[in-house]
């Protein structure tokens, strides 16, 4: 586990090993103890790693759950095309705002909303009830 601050409202933080039960903790303490030490709009999680445990996934959750209580959003880099596979396949691609590159991260972190910008309820239950073309041909969306 490496680190490296960054740019004013942002915070950098690398995971370059790979998160099992044995090193949660530890990863964990570590990486919330910086965010906490600092006060940032953004906060990026570059992961080095092309293996993304589930023990991964579910700290980086709890992750993104502390940067919002703080303020800010979390975005993550993954580099390796596996670790996004599995970013993807966990459906936590949009969650945690994953991205190719520290370029697209950034690109995305311009565009996250901050905690207190959320839409409200009503708003954001008229934006799910809208529905998209579906990608499937023969099956088809609810208008």
């Amino acid at each position: 586990m490496s680190h490296s601050g960054s740019a004013d409202a942002c915070l950098v933080m690398e995971l370059t090993e790979a998160v099992d039960p044995e090193t949660e903790d530890r990863v964990e303490r570590d990486l919330v103890r910086r965010l906490r030490a600092r006060d940032v709009e953004v906060v990026v999680i570059d992961v080095r790693t092309p293996l993304v445990t589930t023990t991964a996934l579910h700290l980086l959750m709890r992750l993104r759950e502390s940067a919002l209580a703080q303020g800010a959003a979390l975005c993550v880099v993954a580099r390796h095309p596996l670790a996004r596979r599995v970013f993807r396949a966990a459906g936590l691609s949009r969650a945690l705002r994953v991205s190719a590159t520290m370029g697209g991260t950034q690109a995305v972190a311009r565009g996250c909303p901050r905690p207190d910008d959320r839409p409200d309820a009503s708003r954001g239950a008229a934006r799910r009830a809208r529905t998209r073309p579906s990608r499937h041909p023969g099956r088809h969306s609810p208008r």
